[in-house]
């Protein structure tokens, strides 16, 4: 099995996201989340976020969407994964991995991944994620 992990190059993005952008949609409406694909593209357009295509014996697999956060109180600056969409069983773990290695490459010592979903805190676990912070709202 070959598996490769391709950062889209921001000039290029357009001739990428008819593949993508499909994925990306259907992670913002199960996450009911209040970003855009839009906000996406012109985020790794700007070179605010990044873009990671991954393939698994050259067939599309899944998309990645990463960018820096820097906490407001101590500074502390993190690798957030935006957006994952995998289409590929094995995907998440060969992508977790590579992520893995491009935080410490980067310095950097915490990826950080949010999502509403309580699925995703058992498939998360068994890569070493744990649960960092509980959010309450309510609505008034």
């Amino acid at each position: 099995m070959g598996w490769t992990l391709t950062q889209v190059n921001p000039a290029q993005l357009h001739s990428w996201w008819p593949l993508v952008r499909p994925g990306l949609e259907q992670v913002r409406r199960k996450a009911k989340a209040c970003w855009l694909c839009e906000d996406i593209y012109t985020a790794v357009r700007s070179g605010g976020a990044t873009m990671h295509v991954g393939y698994i014996d050259q067939r599309y697999a899944g998309v990645l969407v990463l960018t820096i956060n820097t906490d407001p109180f101590t500074a502390e600056r993190s690798l957030l994964i935006w957006a994952a969409y995998t289409c590929h069983p094995l995907a998440l773990g060969l992508g977790l991995a590579e992520v893995k290695a491009m935080a410490a490459r980067a310095g950097l010592r915490k990826l950080v991944f949010h999502s509403p979903r309580r699925g995703w805190s058992r498939r998360l676990a068994a890569e070493g994620f744990e649960i960092s912070e509980m959010k309450f709202e309510r609505m008034l």
